[in-house]
């Protein structure tokens, strides 16, 4: 019962206040995944609205007609900060790769690529696990649809990544935002792999694995690991999805206002960020130089 769980008896929509984030979106993983992972990278205090069974009520014909006074944009995933309204998934991420100091001036048209990248494998993974391209029209379609996506376009979409990364990650030895847009998606096809029980040689994209496996070492991360948003949320939308994950215990429930990301940044005492020094000692005398052509460059 709704009622009963407190976290559901949300206030209607409000501006944020300086400093205060609110993230709405569905209550599953998806495109907010990445998002929610930049404020726990940060250490950013944020409330994550998480819509449910009843979004009809609270999103649609709630939140969004107000929203949408301030942003005639309005769609989920959306980001309020202050007064301002941010929509769309990649505009969001930019948001915050800026607004949390996560995100460096000189990577910006890399950063910017990479993220556009990751977002062209995630469109065509979802015409696949959804049924309203109408490539894949039943569930039983599924698997062999994954084998195929995974033999084609999916095969080429990591591959353009793995070429586009400078490594650790995509524009050197820090994240920037589209890396945890890349990790997402990375988790998603490792997911979806190992229920279908698929092959998926991580070992054929060496540095898309090095970045994955950096991700899920990350100190900052580890608070956003063991959160329900990524242990028990569903990757897609259940209601409509041929794959969920198995975190999902199928209970979707009501619509939920939780405030997240405040585990603390590791910084050393000076200031600095202690795996720095780490991360480049890993990177390749090449993967170095290519760091240092891109902000050259850029």
């Amino acid at each position: 019962d709704a009622r009963q769980d407190p976290r559901s008896q949300i206030r209607s929509v409000h501006m944020a206040q300086p400093d205060e984030f609110v993230l709405g979106y569905w209550k599953i993983r998806g495109l907010a995944a990445a998002q929610r992972m930049m404020f726990y990278y940060a250490g950013q205090k944020f409330t994550d609205r998480a819509y449910g069974e009843d979004a009809r009520e609270k999103y649609f014909g709630g939140d969004k007609p107000e929203l949408a006074k301030k942003n005639p944009c309005i769609n989920l995933p959306y980001l309020i900060d202050g007064d301002l309204v941010v929509t769309q998934s990649n505009s969001i991420l930019l948001h915050l790769g800026k607004k949390l100091g996560i995100d460096k001036d000189e990577f910006f048209i890399h950063n910017h690529q990479a993220l556009d990248q990751a977002m062209d494998l995630r469109n065509d993974t979802m015409k696949i696990v959804y049924p309203f391209a109408g490539a894949v029209k039943t569930k039983e379609e599924f698997p062999a649809a994954l084998r195929s996506h995974m033999d084609t376009c999916g095969a080429t979409h990591l591959a353009k990544l793995e070429g586009f990364c400078v490594g650790l990650f995509m524009c050197g030895p820090v994240p920037q935002s589209s890396d945890f847009h890349v990790f997402e998606i990375l988790d998603h096809h490792i997911a979806m792999c190992e229920e279908q029980g698929l092959p998926f040689d991580m070992s054929a994209y060496p540095k898309l694995h090095a970045l994955h496996k950096a991700m899920l070492a990350e100190p900052r991360l580890a608070g956003y690991f063991a959160a329900e948003c990524y242990t028990e949320y569903a990757f897609n939308n259940p209601a409509y999805s041929y794959f969920v994950g198995k975190g999902y215990k199928g209970d979707f429930g009501p619509t939920v206002d939780v405030v997240r990301g405040m585990s603390a940044p590791s910084k050393s005492k000076k200031g600095g960020d202690k795996s720095m020094a780490a991360k480049m000692g890993a990177m390749s005398k090449e993967e170095k130089e290519r760091a240092k052509l891109i902000a050259k460059v850029v």
